[in-house]
């Protein structure tokens, strides 16, 4: 790619994340986020991570938000940089879409894909494991299928298991499809083991045990959530078949190792679907496949149009990118029932938004409002914007509701009033 060529990648992607956070403002679309906001920002002021204030996931969302609160403690802040996580990760697509097709429109094309997507849409600019976790993958994709970039692709796969412990499926999965597996390996390993000591030296043993014990704890037992799944694959559906598409036209492939190793990044993030059989897991566990399958479909529709078969690829490739853009636009034009980013044959709209903007901005009000000395028991993304302290200081309440080993924390926060509302 040329450098006029990044430029107008990076633009799009730029303008896209920009208009789409215009478009969602501070409406409220899961409870994670407030959660890891509020984590974030008593991290930032002094809280004690994995001691006091009980945490769920591993220290690097956590830390990736206290540096943004760093910079100015607003929802705003978070959003856009988080924002600017998902430009990150289109420029990436657009790098090994180039580096797949060597198809420059394409490579343009794939940096505005990935940011409307529909799980990007629907997750746009939160502050989520996921959020961090689609560039590490997708770069370290890149970088492993190079042998001069395996050590590099090494350090970024260590690094996404320590935003989220799922991830080491398809970081293991993309190093094993590299040429250089075993020097992508070593690294790796060196990444996970430098993090771990760090990370237990800053946080004690309670580090491991609320990652994984908790975690095990919280929401036990296992459901068959076949409306999940359902809605994953129908979000999927349409990067899913071109991706199967560039599969099998990967001769086409100008570095077929890249192909190798973003598809099996692609099965791993895919994999990870399986995890919403735990109770507590939502959906978002998807976010991370998108880019990737996305880098894969856009490859996948250049090639298909270069055969003989280009009129019924170019049609096909137009139904169900109209498909695709038409499940994100829903979430934009009606967030309370969006149709048909929510599943066929489905009665209830699961994924819609939790609260309006307009609903939010009534909450925030209200919890403003708040007499002193009061917490609020709310919405946690309220409590965030409206500057409200939690019951017993702990943002995570779920995760202290379900986990046996926090029976005397949920004590304190059942105690903890007067409450507000």
């Amino acid at each position: 790619m040329t450098r006029s060529d990044r430029f107008a990648a990076a633009a799009l992607a730029l303008l896209l994340a920009v208009l789409l956070e215009l478009a969602r403002g501070h409406a409220d679309w899961g409870p994670s986020e407030g959660v890891y906001a509020l984590t974030s920002r008593l991290l930032l002021h002094g809280g004690d991570l994995y001691g006091g204030l009980i945490a769920s996931q591993p220290p690097w969302t956590y830390l990736f938000g206290a540096g943004a609160l760093g910079i100015h403690d607003s929802l705003d802040t978070l959003r856009l940089a988080c924002g600017l996580l998902q430009v990150v990760t289109g420029l990436l697509a657009a790098e090994a879409v180039w580096r797949l097709t060597a198809n420059r429109f394409a490579a343009i094309a794939a940096a505005g894909l990935v940011l409307v997507t529909p799980w990007a849409t629907h997750q746009h600019g939160l502050l989520l494991p996921e959020q961090l976790g689609a560039p590490l993958l997708l770069g370290a994709a890149m970088l492993a299928a190079r042998p001069a970039t395996a050590r590099a692709a090494g350090v970024l796969a260590g690094g996404a298991v320590f935003a989220k412990l799922p991830f080491a499926v398809p970081a293991a999965l993309l190093i094993a499809a590299s040429p250089a597996r075993r020097t992508a390996a070593r690294w790796a390993a060196c990444a996970i083991v430098a993090q771990a000591a760090a990370f237990t030296a800053l946080f004690g043993i309670e580090f491991w045990r609320q990652i994984i014990t908790a975690q095990v704890q919280a929401g036990n037992g296992l459901e068959l959530q076949v409306g999940a799944w359902a809605q994953a694959s129908w979000t999927l559906l349409a990067l899913v078949v071109f991706a199967a598409v560039a599969l099998w036209l990967r001769a086409q492939a100008r570095e077929p190792a890249l192909l190798r190793t973003v598809a099996a990044a692609a099965v791993g993030a895919l994999a990870m679907t399986i995890t919403i059989v735990k109770p507590g897991t939502g959906l978002n566990v998807v976010v991370p496949s998108e880019p990737l399958l996305a880098t894969l479909a856009v490859a996948g529709v250049v090639w298909a149009l270069r055969t003989t078969l280009r009129v019924p690829a170019a049609l096909a490739a137009g139904a169900l990118g109209l498909l695709l853009l038409a499940q994100s636009a829903s979430l934009l034009l009606d967030p309370l029932d969006p149709r048909p980013f929510h599943r066929p044959l489905s009665s209830s709209p699961g994924w819609k938004v939790r609260h309006s903007r307009s609903e939010m901005n009534g909450l925030v009000a209200a919890a403003e409002r708040c007499p002193r000395g009061t917490v609020y028991a709310g919405p946690p993304l309220v409590a965030f914007i409206a500057r409200r302290r939690v019951p017993a200081d702990q943002p995570d309440a779920f995760i202290v509701a379900h986990a046996e080993r926090y029976a005397a924390v949920l004590a304190r926060l059942v105690r903890d009033g007067p409450r507000c509302p």
